[in-house]
């Protein structure tokens, strides 16, 4: 019997990811959630079902690679973020840049986080792609400022991140106010407090 061989990523077709890709974003944010199928993507994109399932497993994970693709546009979702002498504001900086650059589609996102509760693979996918990846700047930056005296040295940089994450999560997918930039210093805010070291 010949063994299943997983498609090589570096072989797809640069126009026609990038085609897809975005008409997945499109179709989302344009339709929700609920109307979007691999037919619909691929329709918008003019490609065949075909190609699409070569390269994803199903409609969840292309809306996360689109969303992923835009979200690494941001100049502070690289790890290695310059960072100032001013840690509040560094930390403020990196949720708003992510936050901003996806304030369009925070819907799909909470739907992406639902379909992940009952699509084990979109789950995995959704951890190695966005949310860990998406902690690491302020995993960083929190690494830098123990370094300087700023933050307690016990303290759990993933943790730290959770810590701020998690208040905007909490939001996002349970609590009915607005997730904008007064609610982002705050939960860096709050989070500090707890964080620094004490006299």
């Amino acid at each position: 019997m010949q063994a299943t061989r997983t498609p090589d990523p570096a072989r797809r077709n640069p126009d026609s990811t990038k085609a897809i890709l975005e008409a997945a974003l499109a179709l989302a944010r344009d339709e929700g959630w609920s109307k979007v199928s691999i037919e619909g993507i691929a329709a918008r994109a003019g490609v065949g079902k075909r190609t699409i399932y070569r390269w994803w497993p199903s409609k969840g994970a292309v809306v996360l690679d689109a969303y992923v693709s835009r979200l690494q546009e941001a100049p502070y979702m690289s790890p290695e973020a310059a960072a100032t002498d001013d840690l509040r504001a560094d930390l403020v900086r990196v949720l708003n840049d992510t936050w901003n650059m996806v304030s369009d589609s925070l819907p799909l996102l909470a739907a992406l986080i639902g379909e992940a509760q009952h699509d084990p693979d979109l789950a995995a996918r959704l951890w190695e792609r966005l949310i860990a990846p998406s902690s690491e700047p302020v995993q960083a930056r929190i690494r830098l400022a123990q370094d300087r005296g700023e933050i307690a040295p016990d303290a759990d940089p993933f943790r730290a991140a959770e810590l701020i994450y998690g208040q905007i999560y909490l939001r996002l997918l349970v609590t009915p106010k607005a997730l904008d930039e007064g609610f982002l210093e705050d939960c860096v805010d709050l989070s500090l407090r707890g964080l620094r070291v004490r006299p």
